[in-house]
């Protein structure tokens, strides 16, 4: 998967985790994946991708308002070091070239527009947590309200429109088919994905262009697993600019709700760019959380690589799950009152008790009509509802024992009961 890092033995691994590391693709994408002259079709070097993205753009400036150079070389030179086949590196390519595109893209429209980033991102509403703490479920159910401005899955992808840069976007948008078309070919070669992220086009997605924008997404440490370790966090000063941009290319409610597992490591930044943020913090069984992504990476990753490694997938996702908990242990103040607690059991017993507390501290009204579009949705979106993908800790050479222990400072401070043994 990764050079120099060779893969377990065959007697180590699980029955799972042997079929993670011998995906069985459909035909056709098994034949894309072995087309010759890969890396020459689609290099992954900074210097041409840059070269590319002006040619296609006709557009030069890439601004100065987050790092560009640094990050991205050091990205190319991690996927340097990945055995991706065919497909993986059009899609490593196709997303590194998005994001300088719409990066060149948004300082056109700051220079040619200088007004829509007059108007500030303010009161928003901040989710995070680890992978499988309830963040989407919250997400979506406070997405019923139609004050809040979210972005769906295709504007997730593309935040910015196909169009004139400085234009707002057409009717119908067609990034909501594009959108489309990416969610029908993730399912088509991993179609057990639905169980494990339930993603739908029209519903709420975390910030993943405008956070790659910046360089500085989790989506990139996860296709390397471990070479980019302490090196994607956040710029929030470039979230902010394509925030501003899309809520005046793409007019919602006046307040954002966002989501990403990697706010957590970013306390400090993300409160000084978004100072009257609401933040709120789901809570899960950690142990549980850390399986359940190493089995969706191991799975997933099959678009990308010809043999994904388990044991490497489930030591980067514990190595990343201390890192962010370790970081937002040590930046989060114990008083602060911009910070909403939420519990996996206590949101799923419950929700709307936790969407009132949740609606107390941003200071926002919970008018009846929202108050009945939620509780419509919430009984016909709970979990599982797609089917159960099963996992265990010994599909990732992990040891149950081992990361209760290695997670203990986290469990003991939020008092988290565990889940399982």
């Amino acid at each position: 998967m990764l050079k120099g890092i060779p893969q377990p033995r065959r007697a180590d691994l699980t029955a799972r985790a042997l079929a993670y590391q011998n995906p069985r693709l459909p035909i056709p994408m098994r034949l894309a994946a072995l087309l010759p002259f890969a890396r020459m079709w689609w290099p992954l070097d900074a210097a041409a991708l840059k070269a590319k993205a002006r040619r296609r753009t006709r557009l030069e400036d890439f601004g100065t308002l987050a790092p560009l150079d640094e990050p991205l070389e050091r990205i190319c030179g991690a996927l340097d070091t990945a055995e991706l086949h065919a497909l993986g590196r059009l899609g490593a390519h196709t997303t590194l070239l998005a994001a300088l595109r719409n990066r060149l893209r948004l300082e056109e429209l700051a220079r040619r527009r200088p007004e829509i980033f007059s108007r500030p991102v303010t009161d928003p509403v901040v989710i995070t947590g680890l992978h499988r703490s309830g963040m989407m479920f919250l997400h979506r159910l406070l997405a019923r309200d139609p004050r809040f401005r979210s972005l769906p899955f295709w504007e997730a992808v593309n935040p910015l429109p196909f169009e004139e840069a400085t234009a707002r976007a057409a009717s119908p948008d067609p990034r909501i088919k594009a959108g489309a078309r990416v969610l029908s070919f993730l399912n088509w070669g991993s179609p057990e994905m639905i169980k494990m992220a339930d993603l739908e086009n029209d519903s709420p997605d975390e910030e993943l262009m405008p956070l790659a924008m910046g360089f500085s997404s989790l989506f990139f440490e996860h296709l390397v697993p471990g070479r980019l370790a302490r090196y994607a966090t956040a710029d929030y000063a470039y979230l902010h600019r394509a925030l501003q941009a899309m809520q005046w290319i793409r007019p919602g409610g006046p307040r954002w709700l966002l989501r990403s597992p990697q706010h957590l490591e970013r306390f400090g930044p993300l409160t000084g760019t978004f100072p009257d943020a609401t933040i709120v913090q789901t809570h899960r069984d950690p142990v549980r959380s850390v399986l359940s992504l190493a089995a969706m990476l191991s799975y997933g990753l099959r678009q990308s690589y010809p043999h994904p490694n388990p044991h490497l997938i489930g030591r980067h996702v514990a190595d990343l799950t201390e890192r962010l908990l370790q970081a937002s242990v040590r930046d989060r103040g114990a008083a602060d009152r911009r910070f909403v607690d939420v519990h996996f059991a206590q949101l799923n017993a419950d929700p709307m008790a936790t969407i009132r507390r949740i609606y107390a501290a941003a200071d926002a009204e919970l008018t009846p009509e929202t108050e009945r579009l939620m509780t419509v949705w919430y009984p016909r979106h709970r979990r599982g509802r797609h089917g159960v993908h099963t996992y265990e800790a010994a599909d990732f050479g992990l040891n149950v024992h081992a990361l209760r222990e290695r997670f203990a400072f986290y469990s003991d401070r939020y008092g988290i009961p565990r889940e399982g043994p």
